[in-house]
């Protein structure tokens, strides 16, 4: 029911952007990624320009997941600069995303009381990164933005020892592609 409500939302925005064909003023701008939604990934961006003129924007990108025991969520804020102005053309910046990954695990069978116990295991990973990208943007409102961010990942583990050196944390170079469609009113 919920994906269902969800198609319906994106199906309004489009259809109202039909109709607003202009789109000088718009300095919000927010999308979701549907192809995770075919997988229950609830994932997308909220951005917002700083200035009438359209060359910097705060974005914040999001994500969401959960299946029986396994929970992924991340929150992240970037800074872009826009060449061209406008909210358009080429962008660069800078940014920080949090993610935190947790799920049970079955550790041990307690033959006393005939049950597994389990022990929760977390991941949370600090990624400082920098991106690069293109926005290409519609007189409708909709946008299309491609990018490549690079970043170095710091983790912690908490779980069973099942993982070895991650107890102690892990870093490492991070890099991602994304493309951000989103709809800008």
């Amino acid at each position: 029911m919920k994906k269902i409500k969800l198609v319906l939302l994106v199906c309004l925005l489009f259809v109202a952007s039909m109709v607003n064909a202009d789109t000088y003023g718009k300095q919000n701008s927010f999308g979701l990624n549907p192809f995770g939604l075919l997988f229950n990934i609830y994932s997308g961006e909220y951005g917002r320009f700083m200035d009438a003129a359209g060359t910097t924007e705060i974005n914040v990108p999001f994500y969401f997941f959960s299946y029986e025991d396994f929970t992924a969520l991340g929150l992240g804020a970037k800074y872009r600069m826009y060449k061209d102005g406008n909210g358009e053309g080429v962008f660069y910046g800078g940014g920080l995303t949090i993610d935190s990954w947790t799920w049970e695990d079955i550790y041990w069978y307690d033959s006393v009381s005939m049950t597994w116990k389990t022990e929760d295991t977390t991941w949370l990973t600090i990624t400082p990164l920098g991106e690069l990208g293109y926005r290409w943007s519609w007189p409708n409102g909709w946008t299309i933005a491609p990018s490549l961010e690079l970043g170095f990942a710091v983790s912690t583990f908490d779980g069973n020892d099942d993982w070895g050196d991650l107890d102690y944390g892990a870093q490492g170079l991070h890099w991602g592609l994304n493309l951000g469609v989103a709809y800008m009113f």
